[in-house]
């Protein structure tokens, strides 16, 4: 059996229900980018120099947690194959991947923040306007914002119970599902969001859905989220535009600069592992220096001899 003809195999048979849709969608995204020249090979005949030769050049094109992806892929692939008496060895056992750097996400500052919604509260596109503002101010994620309701929100709360995600292409929202068990939260709600949002016209049930009342597409999203920060850009030419998932990791780093512990952010972004909220989360100079200026006062508090 070749590899090609094994993948889909696999897909259909370890992961097409025992995964959410659309993260069985990127699997075969992903399986798609392996070269013809290892598809059309038998399972046995598939060398680890073969897969290595592959991961170089691969890496050069695609982002490390891409990469990442694609090893865990192959390395299953050819695990369920041993177990399928398809193989005898798995040759990517051993793969070592080219050094890569992760590209930190950029954050808007707080001065940013303030023009953003600034401009958010006036802006002729009210719902536009509105998510911009729950983006910036909680935290959630572009999916979670799509999938809010009425009942999700309260005077003091925001809760998500679901994620909008999509699957070939089309936009798909299941209840009380998101990207992991714990995007199932609870945040706290600033009274004047609350109220923004109770106030904001909508059709069908979801707070940002189409104009239609239909659930409206991530990409048509950041469609006019891009419109929005075109026109910000007029008025305010040295705000940044930043994808929206860069509001997160705003929303991240200025709460870990107003004083807020590590792990409150962690639950506060819904992650499962704090090692993510550390990458979300950015220290600019002006938080280092005070970090260092507080140490300093601590240090003279107690040494009074060190003062010059």
């Amino acid at each position: 059996m070749t590899l090609g003809e094994w993948i889909p195999l696999y897909l259909t048979a370890y992961k097409l229900d025992t995964i959410r849709p659309d993260s069985y969608y990127t699997l075969q995204l992903v399986a798609g980018h392996i070269p013809e020249e290892l598809l059309s090979m038998e399972l046995d005949a598939v060398k680890p120099m073969h897969l290595q030769r592959f991961f170089n050049q691969f890496a050069s094109a695609f982002s490390k947690s891409y990469v990442d992806k694609m090893r865990v892929l192959v390395n299953a692939l050819f695990a369920a194959a041993i177990d399928n008496d398809l193989c005898a060895k798995n040759p990517a056992a051993r793969l070592k991947l080219p050094h890569m750097k992760e590209t930190p996400r950029e954050a808007y500052t707080m001065e940013e923040v303030r023009t953003i919604l600034r401009y958010a509260v006036t802006y002729e596109n009210q719902r536009i306007g509105v998510a911009v503002m729950v983006l910036l101010l909680t935290g959630i994620r572009r999916g979670e914002l799509l999938g809010l309701k009425e009942s999700d929100i309260t005077d003091t709360t925001l809760t998500v119970n679901r994620s909008v995600y999509l699957v070939h292409n089309r936009p798909c929202v299941m209840e009380h599902e998101a990207k992991t068990e714990r995007s199932l939260r609870t945040v706290p709600l600033l009274p004047e969001l609350a109220f923004r949002l109770q106030k904001l016209p909508h059709k069908g049930e979801f707070l940002f859905g189409t104009r239609n009342g239909t659930l409206m597409s991530p990409r048509n999203f950041s469609r006019d989220y891009d419109t929005f920060f075109r026109h910000l850009h007029e008025d305010e030419p040295d705000v940044r535009r930043l994808s929206p998932h860069c509001c997160r990791h705003t929303f991240a780093t200025l709460t870990r600069e107003s004083g807020a512990d590590i792990r409150v952010v962690q639950e506060l972004l819904g992650h499962s592992d704090i090692k993510t909220t550390a990458r979300y989360s950015h220290a600019t100079m002006g938080s280092m220096q005070n970090a260092v200026e507080g140490l300093k006062s601590a240090i003279l508090l107690q040494n009074p001899p060190l003062r010059h």
